[in-house]
C-alpha cells in the first residue's frame, strides 16, 4: 500500500514517497560559490572521478544485522525523482559491505559496483554507480548516464528514545551527491555537513546542514531545531517535490548512540540540483 508522505512521517511499510511539505523548525537554503571542495574526514574523494569497481576488500566494520532483537529494520533508497522508504523485508549484501538488494529494489550485472560504501552492524550505507538496478518496478542502466545513479541507507529505527539531554555528533558519513539536472554541471559532488541532536518530551530535536560542491559551484540546505518522533521521520523544504530540502529520520545505533539520517536535494551555483545522503552518528 503507499501512503503520502506528509510533515512528519509516521514509518509505516513500503511506503513510496511521491510528495510532502514540511513543518516546524526553520530551515533555509543559501548558494555560495566560493567554498572549495574538501573530501577530509567524509569518505569521499577530492574529485571528480568516480570509482567503478566495487572494493575487494571489506569496507565495513561489519555487516548489517537485519533484524537483532526483532527489531524491524528500514531502508531508504534515493534516485533521480526515486524516494522510497519501508520496512526491509529482505536484504542482500557483500562481503565488501556493499548493499545490492532491499526487498525488490536490485542491482545486478557481471560489472556491478557500489561506491562510498560504510557501514556496521546497525546501518549500511553507499551508492548505487554501475549495473542494471531495479527499482521501484522501473529498470535502469548505470554508469552510462552521468546522472544515474541511487542512493541507499538500511537502519534500525530508533524507536524508544531518551527523556531528554543532548549529544555529540561526529562529522559525518557521506554518498558523494549526484547531480540530476543542468547538463555542463560536473556528475559528482563532494558532500560535507554538521549535526546536533537533543531530546525532549515530544522526541528527539535535530539541526542539520549539509554543504555539496561540484567544481566551482556549492550549495547548502539547512534546518534547525527539527522534530522527529519515535520511529518517524520528518521533511524539510520541498524535497518531495523535487526541490531543496531533506528527509530526516532516526537510527538506534545501540549502546545509547543515535545516527541522524539526511536524504536530501540541494541546489549548487544556482543552476545545478544534486541529491545523496549523509548520516551523523551521536553520543555522548
Amino acid at each position: 500500500m503507499k501512503h503520502e508522505l506528509k510533515k512528519t512521517l509516521v514509518l509505516l511499510p513500503l511506503v513510496v514517497a511521491l510528495a510532502a511539505c514540511g513543518g516546524g523548525g526553520g530551515d533555509s537554503s543559501s548558494v555560495d560559490t566560493t567554498r572549495s571542495a574538501d573530501g577530509a574526514g567524509t569518505g569521499q574523494p577530492a574529485t571528480d572521478g568516480d570509482t567503478k569497481d566495487t572494493p575487494t576488500t571489506p569496507a565495513v566494520a561489519e555487516l548489517f544485522h537485519i533484524s537483532p532483537r526483532g527489531t524491524t529494520a528500514r531502508y531508504l533508497l534515493l534516485g533521480t525523482s526515486l524516494q522510497s522508504t519501508g520496512a526491509l523485508e529482505t536484504l542482500e549484501q557483500q562481503p565488501t559491505g556493499g548493499v545490492v538488494a532491499m526487498n525488490a529494489h536490485t542491482l545486478t550485472g557481471p560489472d556491478l559496483s557500489v561506491a562510498d560504501i560504510a557501514g556496521d552492524e546497525t546501518f549500511a550505507q553507499g551508492r548505487w554507480a554501475k549495473g542494471t538496478a531495479l527499482a521501484a518496478g522501473s529498470t535502469s542502466t548505470l554508469g552510462g548516464a552521468r546522472n544515474a545513479a541511487y542512493h541507499y541507507v538500511v537502519h534500525l529505527p530508533a524507536t524508544h528514545l531518551p527523556a531528554g539531554g543532548t549529544l555529540r555528533c561526529d562529522a559525518g558519513t557521506f554518498t558523494r551527491p549526484t547531480v540530476i539536472s543542468n547538463p555542463s554541471a560536473p556528475a559528482l559532488g563532494v558532500a560535507t555537513g554538521s549535526a546536533a541532536l537533543s531530546f525532549n518530551d515530544a522526541g528527539a530535536v535535530v539541526d542539520v546542514s549539509l554543504t555539496a560542491t561540484a567544481g566551482h559551484r556549492t550549495g547548502t540546505v539547512s534546518t534547525t531545531g527539527r522534530t522527529i518522533a519515535p520511529g518517524a521521520s520528518a521533511v524539510t523544504g520541498n524535497f518531495f517535490s523535487q526541490g531543496d530540502g531533506m528527509m530526516l529520520t532516526l537510527g538506534d545505533s545501540g549502546n545509547g548512540k543515535f545516527r541522524i539520517i539526511a536524504a536530501y536535494e540541494v541546489t549548487a551555483g544556482g543552476d545545478a540540483a544534486y541529491r545523496g545522503i549523509a548520516t551523523f552518528l551521536c553520543a555522548r
